[in-house]
């Protein structure tokens, strides 16, 4: 046992030279700028029943120093695209771990991590009514204002809805097809526990300046469908989606064939 110690008296460097999980080299300037985001929040009832669901898409601003706003739009399983701007501070850690703490236009707290060199993030939290999950990446400097034609894989998951009340939870994958001037086409395939039915709509899409788009679509029976989409890249090629009707809301991703 005296050996072992004189041992490890003669090599300290060792001894704590053990490495930092999650990193060392990370502070509130490791995110900066604009990202994509995604705000997903589940509620429970009985412990296994969702009684509601939130299902949030936009972009999120770090200044890099503590300020941190969201800007959203947002479905639930009884409002529909909704617009929401949530605000506050954050913190993050030499680890790349933080928190942020949002106290306008909702009261949160979510734990942070950065990861990627601060090109990506990731969080978790709750709001006292919902629990929430989330992710972004860097978004583009340059915001597509205009789409190549093409068709685009998407997937993702949601809820079926009846009444406004969640009446089933589902998988979907499909194509976006998209024109290059301003139409839209959507199929999809809706898989649940007891079948799978197609969605197949049609309609046209808008641009914005902030990297998102919207639109809007019908199907054959005259169900309506609203698309928020956020764009991960410059050209357009990649995006992430969320679908709001009175049947469903659900979010996904897409990227070009």
């Amino acid at each position: 046992m005296k050996s072992f110690r004189i041992f490890l008296a003669c090599l300290p460097g060792l001894v704590m030279a053990q490495p930092q999980i999650g990193g060392g080299n990370c502070s509130t300037a490791s995110l900066s700028g604009n990202y994509s985001a995604t705000l997903t929040g589940r509620t429970l009832v009985s412990g296994t029943t969702f009684s509601a669901t939130s299902e949030g898409i936009g972009s999120v601003t770090f200044d890099g120093q503590t300020k941190v706003t969201f800007t959203l739009t947002t479905n639930t399983n009884k409002t529909f695209s909704t617009a929401q701007t949530l605000s506050g501070t954050y913190t993050l850690q030499a680890n790349c771990l933080g928190t942020v703490t949002i106290t306008s236009g909702d009261s949160a707290t979510f734990t942070l991590a950065a990861y990627n060199v601060g090109k990506d993030y990731i969080l978790t939290g709750q709001d006292g009514v919902y629990a929430f999950t989330g992710s972004g990446s860097v978004l583009p400097a340059t915001c597509p204002g205009t789409l190549t034609a093409g068709t685009y894989p998407v997937n993702g998951t949601g809820f079926g809805l009846t009444s406004s009340a969640i009446s089933s939870t589902f998988n979907v994958l499909g194509v976006i097809q998209l024109s290059g001037t301003n139409t839209i086409a959507m199929n999809l395939f809706e898989a649940t526990n007891s079948g799978t039915k197609n969605i197949s709509s049609t309609g046209t899409y808008a641009l914005n300046s902030n990297c998102s788009g919207t639109a809007i679509l019908t199907d054959s029976s005259g169900n309506s469908y609203s698309l928020a989409i956020e764009f991960t890249a410059s050209n357009g090629n990649n995006f992430i989606f969320s679908s709001s009707s009175a049947g469903s809301v659900f979010t996904g991703t897409g990227r070009v064939l």
